[in-house]
């Protein structure tokens, strides 16, 4: 009998201890459950444990999406800085100026283009050019020979040339007008890039002539046909 009552006086500590390790785990799952529905605002105050972990993992799975988005445009977007950093440089290379604002305005220029069927780039700062031309190299080597204006840079290469415009303010349809004599004087443009800083425009184009047996025939040279574009005179 001492021996019964005995091993009942030990037991319940143990039980009691369980009780309460018991009673702090579920306090401690409720508390962890109330934060997780805090974090889903848009659950009804009396969502139970099962809806809660759902939408949580639905919630947690949507902004893993956002996120992957978010890091897919930051790498697109500092692709085109590179590239458009990449441009600019290119364009100081060619020539130390300070370029000016270009005088007119573009869509003027361009609508003076269908009017008289030319487009003056004068209005734009381009000032005569002065180089002697060269016939294109048939199978030699090339080499660049590069004009200038305050605002208008033109490098020459064989069949191929690089024109840097610069426009402050920006103005509108200056590229269209640009584009529009390159193409009246059969000049491919290759690729355009655009970048713009505060009130300042850069358009750098590359162009490209074929100079065939038309420009030997009539002793024309790939220098000509680019200048002929760029000056309109």
């Amino acid at each position: 009998m001492k021996r019964a009552t005995r091993s009942k006086h030990q037991t319940q500590p143990e039980h009691e201890i369980h009780i309460w390790t018991e009673r702090e785990r579920r306090k401690k799952m409720r508390n962890m459950f109330s934060n997780l529905h805090s974090l889903l605002p848009h659950l009804p105050p009396k969502a139970d444990k099962s809806t809660i972990v759902d939408e949580a993992i639905s919630y947690i799975r949507s902004l893993q999406r956002s996120l992957h988005l978010l890091q897919t445009r930051k790498i697109d977007k500092e692709a085109r800085g590179a590239s458009a950093a990449s441009a600019s440089a290119s364009a100081s290379g060619c020539a130390n100026l300070e370029f000016e604002p270009i005088v007119g305005s573009g869509a003027a220029i361009f609508n003076q283009s269908h009017e008289q069927g030319h487009v003056n780039l004068e209005g734009m700062g381009v000032e005569p050019w002065t180089s002697q031309p060269t016939l294109c190299p048939a199978g030699g080597s090339y080499h660049f020979q590069t004009w200038a204006s305050p605002n208008v840079v033109l490098s020459v290469c064989g069949e191929d040339a690089h024109i840097a415009v610069m426009s402050t303010p920006p103005k509108q349809g200056l590229l269209s007008a640009i584009i529009y004599i390159l193409e009246k004087h059969k000049l491919d443009v290759v690729t355009a890039h655009i970048s713009s800083h505060n009130c300042r425009s850069m358009y750098m184009i590359h162009a490209h002539v074929n100079c065939g047996e038309e420009y030997l025939e009539s002793s024309t040279s790939c220098e000509e046909a680019f200048k002929s574009a760029i000056g309109e005179l």
